[in-house]
């Protein structure tokens, strides 16, 4: 395959938008729906690392105190929405520090692009509050289709841009052993098979975590 990640972000979103993916998806509509689930009405702090087309963001602002972090300064300039709490940042530097900490963080489709994911969940715990919330979406890489491409001796569609790979086993196990408990496993899908078996039946695995008191 060659190197893996990506060198240029702006080239990335260009190739992106070229290709239509930056459309409000089914995934996008969920974790909002998600986080919505979790803080109902209050007056929480939002971080959503990897803002991206900004969907999730725009939708978030207007209900809680929100933040972003985007690395694309040609996405960023995309934005038609306020972008006064949004900072050009590479999250292979980790977080910024936020205080007071923050209710609840998401990093939709994010950690498969980092160098340390273990280190970024150092600093996930950090910035947040006791208890505090933290939604992580990852490309299913053992979805069925993918399975089948492999049985076939064919790749699967999975970007060169991803530095690391994890199944949802995995990602759950890395997570869960630097402090965090799962308290739930979704996913965008709405067929039977993928709501009892998302790990082989979903493109996308949403898992929420809450951080524990280790």
């Amino acid at each position: 395959m060659g190197k893996t990640g990506i060198s240029n972000y702006n080239d990335y979103w260009d190739d992106r938008i070229a290709k239509q993916h930056y459309q409000f998806t089914d995934v996008h509509r969920k974790i909002i729906e998600v986080v919505k689930g979790i803080l109902g009405n209050s007056q929480a702090r939002v971080l959503d690392c990897g803002v991206g087309p900004g969907h999730v963001y725009r939708e978030l602002a207007e209900l809680y105190e929100a933040f972003g972090l985007e690395i694309s300064k040609k996405v960023f300039s995309l934005y038609s929405f306020d972008t006064s709490r949004i900072q050009i940042w590479n999250l292979n530097d980790g977080l910024p520090v936020f205080e007071p900490p923050l209710d609840l963080i998401i990093a939709s489709r994010i950690v498969h692009h980092l160098e340390d994911p273990i280190g970024f969940l150092g600093h996930i715990r950090k910035n947040l509050r006791e208890n505090g919330w933290f939604i992580g979406v990852i490309p299913n890489i053992c979805y069925y289709h993918h399975r089948l491409k492999f049985l076939f001796g064919q790749f699967p569609p999975i970007s060169g841009a991803h530095v690391n790979f994890q199944t949802g086993p995995t990602f759950e196990k890395m997570v869960v052993e630097h402090g965090f408990v799962l308290r739930q496993l979704t996913t965008p899908k709405k067929t039977i098979r993928a709501k009892f078996w998302p790990t082989v039946f979903s493109q996308d695995l949403i898992y929420v975590f809450q951080k524990s008191g280790k």
